[in-house]
């Protein structure tokens, strides 16, 4: 108690109930806000590493395979001067082994593979697939364009997903991929 000109007054320190409560209701809002931004921030990361991770296994991949059909002696597969599509393109290298470029299973995804003489080479790392369980329902295709004295050229496409992903929107990506490499070397 306060005592000023020969009154006494009662001096009052802290808040009201009311004050507390809107104090406690904003600082809920605004965490609640803060909360969301972190969510979605951390959600746009994830996808956005799905999506580098699915587009560097494809560029990779597209990229050998277009390297090995420029340097292949011939393209045993059937092709045709109106383009003959198929699930595999099998060539011959340049030191007379011969290469199957197609799909082959690992585990439950499947992966672009390169199989010669030495073995399986995986060209696709195990965090992507070409979409199915099995072969048969892949993405991967080759068209193959080819007339005597003409270079061959293949159309090589596919897609590729993230392997094992949920069913969350966020957590899926799906690329496709599709270019057309030429043979240097031309067979008579």
């Amino acid at each position: 108690m306060e005592i000023k000109d020969g009154n006494m007054k009662a001096i009052q320190n802290g808040f009201t109930l009311l004050e507390m409560v809107v104090s406690l209701a904003i600082i809920s809002i605004v965490s609640l806000v803060l909360s969301q931004v972190f969510i979605l921030a951390l959600r746009t990361n994830t996808k956005t590493e799905v999506l580098k991770d699915v587009k560097q296994n494809g560029e990779i991949a597209m990229e050998t395979m277009v390297r090995m059909i420029q340097s292949a002696e011939q393209v045993t597969s059937a092709c045709s001067d109106t383009g003959a599509t198929l699930s595999s393109l099998v060539i011959v290298n340049d030191d007379g082994g011969v290469t199957t470029l197609g799909c082959s299973v690992d585990g439950t995804s499947t992966r672009i593979s390169s199989t010669s003489a030495q073995g399986t080479s995986y060209l696709t790392s195990g965090n992507v697939t070409l979409g199915d369980s099995s072969c048969a329902g892949a993405t991967l295709l080759f068209t193959c364009y080819g007339a005597s004295g003409v270079p061959t050229s293949v159309t090589i496409s596919f897609s590729l997903s993230q392997a094992g992903v949920g069913g969350q929107a966020f957590e899926q990506s799906n690329e496709s991929f599709q270019t057309t490499a030429t043979m240097r070397n031309v067979v008579e």
